[in-house]
């Protein structure tokens, strides 16, 4: 016995020096592995894994046996870099429905897959389209101990001035911003602020964007009495707080768009470009012309003065062009979202040929995909989707209907 006992300690000490490697050094990895779920049925999962900054990313390829059946899925939790957390798959079937609940490491769940008719779709479709399948299938899920926010529909609009707000249905981490004419209203998940930056409404808001935590607009009071702009203006959406830098930019100015936390803005007048930092709230000339599209630099070519060029996220992906009859394609890391052109949203999960149907609407405007979430307008209400709570409203707005241009963003807090 007093020989086994140091070689335990010994054996301990390894596994806890192998453990801080793997959550020190570990920032990736892509395994594939079977599993015989409870129920005895068969899957292969190819499980991926991503740290970037503080988050932990994993994503999903379930497949049935004889891969007749896939399912994709993707959720952010800290697993301590470990892989094949999936430890057991609970599997339900009503018509032509058929759902699983993946457990994870130490008897978690988070999210349900189903595939309608072999196609998949989220819980939100499911309930959008009043699917009693669905219905049945997770009251069966809920008598045998599974429990999900997806399912809650008990939120209730609390009115503020202009808005109406789902609280809670805004995730803690998330900051909404809303352009009222004069500033903005900064909508938490513990309330809304409105901050004023003009004395006059400026209706179009074509001069404002987000840069990281940072608010920035331009002041536009004394356009109609002044040649150029001259001030822009700063606000800290975390901490709060408002700063104004100096410019001397004529009206013609626009914004370019946002790379590694700058600022790009471009006045084809002078045919300058500036850059704003808005950390060091310093603006300074650009030595070199750029274009940005999706937040990458590019050289810009000689004619670049001679036409707006703004980055509108747009990405484009062949394989997804020529499968889906796509509007439009945006991408947030490793996911792709599109649009088709009969109103259904899509994510892409890994596998081109198995996107997930998030929700179809008549009209979507202003959609935005960044920071772990796609957002968008539908007629007078703003809705997000994150991987942990589903796709949500978060407020109504009766102004959307009528100028829904640049007139919403959000950011989610580090």
């Amino acid at each position: 016995m007093k020989k086994i006992l140091p070689i335990l300690i010994l054996l301990a000490f390894v596994a806890f020096i192998y453990q801080f490697l793997v959550n020190f050094f570990t920032t990736e990895h892509e395994v594939t592995y079977s599993l015989i779920a409870n129920d005895q049925r068969h899957y292969t999962i190819t499980e991926k894994y991503q740290k970037k900054g503080s988050h932990n990313y994993y994503s999903f390829l379930v497949q049935s046996k004889n891969k007749k059946k896939n399912y994709v899925m993707a959720i952010e939790e800290d697993f301590k870099k470990q892989d094949q957390i999936i430890s057991d798959i609970k599997h339900y079937k009503k018509n032509n429905l058929e759902c699983i609940f993946p457990i994870y490491q130490g008897e978690s769940s988070y999210d349900v897959s189903c595939l309608l008719e072999g196609e998949q779709v989220s819980s939100y479709y499911l309930q959008q389209t009043s699917n009693e399948d669905f219905s049945y299938i997770i009251d069966k899920a809920k008598k045998d101990g599974y429990q999900e926010i997806y399912y809650q529909e008990n939120a209730t609009l609390e009115k503020e001035d202009n808005l109406s707000i789902y609280y809670d249905y805004i995730p803690e981490s998330y900051i909404f911003t809303i352009w009222n004419y004069k500033g903005i209203d900064v909508v938490k998940s513990d309330g809304v602020e409105n901050v004023k930056f003009l004395n006059s409404d400026y209706y179009e808001n074509r001069l404002s964007t987000v840069v990281g935590n940072y608010y920035v607009t331009i002041n536009t009071d004394n356009e109609e009495d002044e040649l150029n702009y001259y001030q822009l203006i700063i606000y800290d959406l975390v901490d709060g707080g408002k700063s104004v830098v100096e410019v001397d930019i004529s009206q013609d100015s626009y914004f370019n768009g946002v790379s590694d936390g700058l600022l790009y803005i471009t006045d084809p007048k002078a045919k300058k470009q500036y850059v704003l930092d808005p950390v060091d709230k310093k603006v300074k000339e650009s030595e070199t012309i750029y274009e940005v599209s999706n937040s990458r630099l590019q050289e810009a070519s000689k004619d670049f003065f001679d036409s707006v060029s703004v980055d509108n996220s747009i990405v484009f992906n062949k394989k997804i062009t020529k499968k889906y009859d796509t509007k439009e394609i945006k991408k947030d890391k490793d996911s792709s979202y599109f649009i088709t052109n009969d109103g259904k949203i899509y994510r892409v999960i890994q596998d081109v040929e198995h996107p997930v149907l998030l929700c179809q609407f008549d009209d979507i405007k202003e959609w935005q995909v960044h920071d772990d979430g796609i957002s968008f307008i539908v007629d007078d209400t703003l809705y997000l989707y994150t991987d942990f709570y589903g796709l949500k409203p978060i407020l109504v707005n009766p102004e959307f209907p009528y100028n829904s241009k640049n007139i919403y963003h959000f950011i989610r807090e580090e």
